[in-house]
């Protein structure tokens, strides 16, 4: 090392038994300047979250290994990290080392997110779907008449297998300072042309009226559900640091035209509800609030083109988390099958909820 050749004999003697000692290291956000006398370098700069990353430091004259001797920085922060080190999440990292005096160069890290890898179809020949059709409540936390419809879906969802006719999203439309809003909630009302809250909306229907009356929502839910669905939808999705990676297939049991979008729905969104009463005090948590879809002009989402009865399509999809107080650990993902009618629109084919760092099969009758 050539800082090295200006020590005298006793400093060089000291340095011998105590190693490299901890340099001090700059607090603005450039960091320090190197001084080319060690090299960091790394195994590989393009790894996968959650995969080690292992550094060595030499002198960059003589080779020799001083990776025991240094320590290791995150440049982001300026924080020293163990070696190796394992990144929990995906992106551009960049590190320096340093060694007594001496500082190096700096490496760069990609860390990618995983990709989610679709479940194994346990019944490849089946095509005997479970079908729920798409409930969406256009609604908001300062709406005092909202906690009507948001009783009524309870009951509806609490009487016999209804729940398991239909999955529920909220679009928090009503005021913009709703916590559980979002500019994809805008846009999904605005679809289905909502003015007055609450109202509910039927797959992508835009003609069925809405009612806070439960044994109305049960017989519209009534008429537009299938024993067997036309498409089945199996998928997986995964956590990165600035989205929600998804990776989505239907297999069709009706050939047909379809398309497929993915809705990131967040749970436990904490926002007292006007007009919910003492006893209505779960109304103040709120789940199923949309927060992001990939698409929404249209809101039926990616063209999928002519699928056969029993071949399948898939499509890979990129959730944006947009704001850095949604809660990541609250996530889901709702993934929506929509095939083309005889009247030239789409409509809600079957839908299916995909948890966060998971999977979900395809859920057939038997």
């Amino acid at each position: 090392m050539k800082i090295f050749k200006y020590f005298t004999l006793v400093a060089l003697a000291a340095a011998t038994f105590v190693g490299c000692k901890k340099a001090e290291v700059a607090d603005d956000k450039k960091g320090p300047d190197a001084t080319g006398d060690i090299t960091l370098t790394v195994v590989s700069n393009t790894i996968d979250v959650n995969t080690p990353i292992e550094f060595i430091v030499t002198d960059s004259e003589s080779g020799e290994d001083l990776t025991s001797s240094s320590t290791i920085y995150n440049k982001s922060d300026f924080s020293a990290v163990e070696n190796p080190f394992t990144p929990t999440l995906d992106g551009t990292y960049k590190f320096y080392a340093t060694c007594g005096d001496s500082i190096s160069n700096e490496v760069e890290v990609v860390v990618n997110a995983v990709k989610p890898e679709l479940p194994q179809d346990p019944d490849s020949a089946n095509t005997s779907f479970k079908h729920r059709i798409l409930l969406v409540d256009h609604t908001g936390n300062t709406c005092s008449f909202c906690p009507k419809m948001m009783a009524a879906l309870k009951e509806v969802s609490e009487t016999e297998d209804y729940h398991s006719k239909f999955h529920e999203a909220m679009a928090h439309t009503y005021a913009q300072t709703d916590p559980a809003t979002s500019s994809t909630a805008y846009s999904i009302s605005g679809f289905f042309g909502v003015t007055a809250y609450p109202t509910l909306t039927y797959n992508f229907d835009k003609s069925i009226v809405s009612s806070t009356n439960a044994e109305v929502i049960k017989q519209n839910i009534d008429a537009l559900w299938k024993s067997e669905a036309e498409v089945g939808i199996a998928a997986a999705a995964n956590l990165a640091s600035q989205s929600v990676l998804v990776k989505a297939e239907i297999k069709a049991a009706v050939a047909g035209e379809y398309r497929i979008n993915a809705w990131l729905l967040e749970d436990g969104i904490y926002a007292e509800q006007a007009g919910a009463s003492s006893s209505q005090s779960w109304m103040s948590t709120h789940n199923n609030a949309i927060r992001y879809a990939p698409i929404t002009d249209p809101i039926t989402g990616y063209d999928l083109g002519a699928v056969e009865a029993g071949h399948t399509a898939e499509k890979e999809m990129t959730l944006k988390i947009e704001k850095s107080k949604w809660n990541r650990e609250n996530f889901k993902v709702m993934i929506i099958a929509s095939k083309k009618g005889s009247n030239g629109n789409y409509d809600v084919a079957n839908v299916a909820i995909c948890p966060i760092n998971s999977t979900v099969a395809y859920d057939y009758n038997n």
